[in-house]
């Protein structure tokens, strides 16, 4: 433990740090002696996430709210956090969508790509960098099970946590020669709000729910022993099916599965939408 906050300390930033994967992950490190800079849109929440980790774990917590849909919200994490030494980063705030892409708002697809993709993009450019200069530090990029292949239904979703994939894959070799870490943690189906709120019936899928302080802590053991880690022995054979197969098997497998799982009320919706 003392390895891990010399290495990753004083100070880590969560983004999404309200809830789920991310709350799970802002535990875990004050477990660990981080202090914690929560990052979210919920204020409420993150007064509840404040008070619980000073007081059960005895680290300091500083709270920002922002939306990090908005093109200013890292330069505003960046002035807030001007005064401290930030040893560890995890963009893990984002959201997903589904249903048939040519079905989806614009607009929606857009607000998705600057939340998944710009966001975590900017941080790890604008803290990395810091990182650098001063020798030492880590960034933990959260993706996805789908980000390893195309999923349909969940089209675009997919493609955003592809490319957080591919950007960790690449920094973990670039900043290497800086003494930075960088791994990608990929979760699987995970028990939080996001696939609860989803349209899709998980239960009918060949797929079973994490707990999220199982993925944290998979995530936290891997950083600076893997480039990329998936969470779950199942997860890591659909993960790496396409290494032995033809990439477009898993495309339509997950196709296929996703489709037979899609909500009846959801199905009928769409239906009555197209005609």
């Amino acid at each position: 433990m003392s390895e891990f906050k010399e290495k990753y300390g004083p100070w880590a930033i969560v983004t999404g740090a309200n809830a789920g994967i991310g709350k799970a992950i802002a535990t875990e490190l004050a477990v660990r002696g981080l202090n914690i800079i929560g990052v979210a849109r919920r204020q409420e929440l993150l007064d509840d996430l404040q008070q619980e980790l000073s007081e059960d774990y005895g680290v300091k917590v500083r709270t920002i709210r922002a939306d990090l849909t908005d093109m200013e919200s890292i330069s505003k994490i960046e002035l807030a956090t001007s005064d401290l030494e930030i040893g560890l980063v995890v963009p893990n705030a984002g959201v997903e969508m589904s249903g048939e892409f040519i079905d989806t708002s614009l607009d929606a697809n857009e607000r998705m790509l600057r939340l998944n993709v710009h966001a975590p993009m900017q941080m790890s450019k604008v803290f990395g960098a810091k990182m650098a200069r001063r020798g030492r530090g880590g960034i933990l990029f959260i993706s996805s099970l789908f980000g390893y292949q195309g999923i349909p239904l969940v089209a675009n979703y997919a493609a955003t946590k592809a490319y957080i994939l591919s950007l960790g894959e690449a920094l973990n070799i670039e900043m290497k020669r800086h003494n930075v870490d960088v791994t990608v943690l990929s979760p699987g189906l995970t028990d939080t709000d996001m696939p609860a709120n989803m349209p899709i019936d998980f239960s009918r899928m060949p797929i079973y729910a994490q707990h999220p302080e199982q993925v944290a802590k998979t995530g936290l053991n891997a950083l600076g022993r893997k480039a990329t880690v998936v969470s779950g022995l199942l997860n890591k054979f659909y993960a790496w099916e396409n290494r032995f197969l033809p990439r477009s098997f898993p495309v339509s497998l997950f196709g296929f599965l996703i489709r037979h799982a899609f909500k009846e009320e959801t199905v009928a919706k769409q239906t009555a939408t197209q005609s």
